[in-house]
């Protein structure tokens, strides 16, 4: 399957900010390189929940969307979701995982996700996942 990216989506992702949380440096490179080559401008990065936390604390504007692993040490994405929520009720929240139960899957749903990609991924899965938030 063949993704087609045409020109408003493009100018929709170089319009949006985004927050990769992802605790694998290659994984973590790996997702913005993708989100780049799609047309975004602005991609943050986060070693782990705690991390996207802080640094959303001292952002003066939320990233339009966040993209975050679930299972990383200490703040995983779970609580990460919640805490986004609570503060940033507008930012889209897109659950990246392994977790593909449909217990954990209902759990996140409660929390506020956005979208949910099970691992591993591809560019078409993440392109469905980002045409969702439009």
């Amino acid at each position: 399957m063949t993704t087609q990216i045409d020109d408003e989506f493009t100018s929709w992702m170089a319009g949006q900010v985004f927050m990769v949380v992802e605790d694998m440096s290659s994984a973590r490179m790996l997702e913005a390189s993708l989100l780049r080559g799609l047309g975004a401008k602005k991609v943050m990065a986060a070693t782990d929940g705690a991390d996207a936390l802080a640094k959303l604390d001292a952002a003066e504007h939320a990233p339009d969307i966040i993209i975050s692993d679930w299972m990383m040490p200490g703040v995983d994405g779970l609580a990460l979701l919640e805490g986004t929520k609570k503060k940033f009720p507008a930012v889209k929240f897109i659950m990246l995982t392994a977790k593909t139960d449909l217990d954990d899957v209902r759990q996140a749903r409660e929390k506020g996700v956005d979208g949910y990609i099970a691992k591993p991924f591809t560019k078409e899965t993440l392109v469905a996942a980002l045409r969702k938030l439009i």
